[in-house]
């Protein structure tokens, strides 16, 4: 099996913004406020659908079912592909939110699952800020009091960001992304978000969007914050590689080539968005270029692949 590479799916958003159209070239209607590109996605909102190849046109969920050990490897399975990759355009700041884990989200959201999540962030104005938990000490019941006064800023926990650091977001902690930020996002395969606060803005047609404040207070770890991971890179044969997150959920790598790595899967299929710059992506005799924005999954078929030029990408794998 070739890698995979699958047509962007686009999502406006209220928050969005045009960078998806200014920095990676991608055709989108001038005005339009696009908040995400869904990279790779067999989640029930949508579905991602192969672009070239031998598969060119196929639903990412059809072609799991059919080739199934060629893609997760022998002997693995999953109802759905399991990881949920986007690049996030926060032009102005998203809700405050939280996430359900997974007993929360079987139970009262028709089986669905939860959603941990991180955050690479590529590139951020001066000052850009992330919401990740809340202020030591903060109870139940002064988040509520502190919400019904509109005063939730009061309990947030914000920690500034710059280009190149890194986020974990496991479920249960209350998070935001301000404004001036994007993000290359690794996630469950998960569209669930509990809002709990949203500015009272008002989208097109003059409503506000739907908070979710008694999900959220059930589900809300009031004990959770986290600071920013500043990756520490180690030197590698034709780049460098930083092990930035190491969960049950997924594994991030985030790997500067200089000139040309090896990886070998180990059996395991593997997620790549190119951040940064562009490379050629071999794997025997294929050969697949990828530019920056552009992301590509490659089969646990694959034994071992090589992306050469110059570049930055963030990879991902369970």
């Amino acid at each position: 099996m070739q890698p995979l590479k699958f047509k962007p799916i686009f999502m406006k958003r209220i928050w969005g913004g045009n960078a998806l159209k200014t920095r990676y070239g991608f055709n989108i209607p001038d005005g339009d406020k696009i908040g995400e590109l869904w990279c790779i996605s067999d989640n029930r909102t949508a579905v991602s659908e192969v672009e070239g190849g031998s598969f060119d046109g196929v639903k990412l969920n059809e072609l799991a079912k059919q080739h199934k050990n060629d893609i997760y490897g022998e002997g693995k399975s999953y109802d759905r592909f399991p990881l949920l990759i986007k690049i996030i355009d926060a032009n102005d700041k998203l809700s405050v939110q939280v996430h359900p884990d997974d007993d929360y989200a079987y139970k009262h959201e028709n089986g669905d699952l939860g959603k941990t999540e991180m955050w690479y962030i590529i590139d951020a104005k001066p000052g850009a800020k992330l919401v990740c938990g809340l202020k030591e000490g903060t109870t139940k019941e002064q988040f509520k009091t502190l919400l019904d006064e509109g005063r939730l800023e009061d309990c947030l926990n914000e920690i500034e960001v710059d280009p190149g650091d890194v986020v974990y977001i496991p479920s249960g902690m209350v998070h935001a992304i301000g404004s001036g930020i994007l993000i290359c996002e690794i996630q469950q395969n998960s569209d669930l978000t509990y809002r709990v606060y949203d500015y009272n803005r008002i989208d097109d047609n003059g409503n506000k969007r739907e908070l979710h404040i008694d999900k959220a207070l059930d589900v809300i770890d009031f004990n959770l914050k986290s600071d920013k991971i500043v990756p520490e890179y180690k030197k590698i044969e034709g780049g460098s590689v930083a092990e930035v997150v190491r969960s049950k959920y997924f594994n991030t790598d985030v790997i500067n080539i200089d000139t040309s790595v090896i990886i070998d899967t180990k059996g395991i299929f593997n997620t790549l968005v190119v951040v940064e710059g562009e490379c050629e992506l071999v794997c025997g005799d294929d050969m697949m270029h990828l530019k920056s924005g552009e992301s590509v999954l490659i089969p646990a078929s694959i034994d071992r692949y090589i992306i050469d030029g110059k570049c930055k990408v963030v990879r991902s794998y369970i």
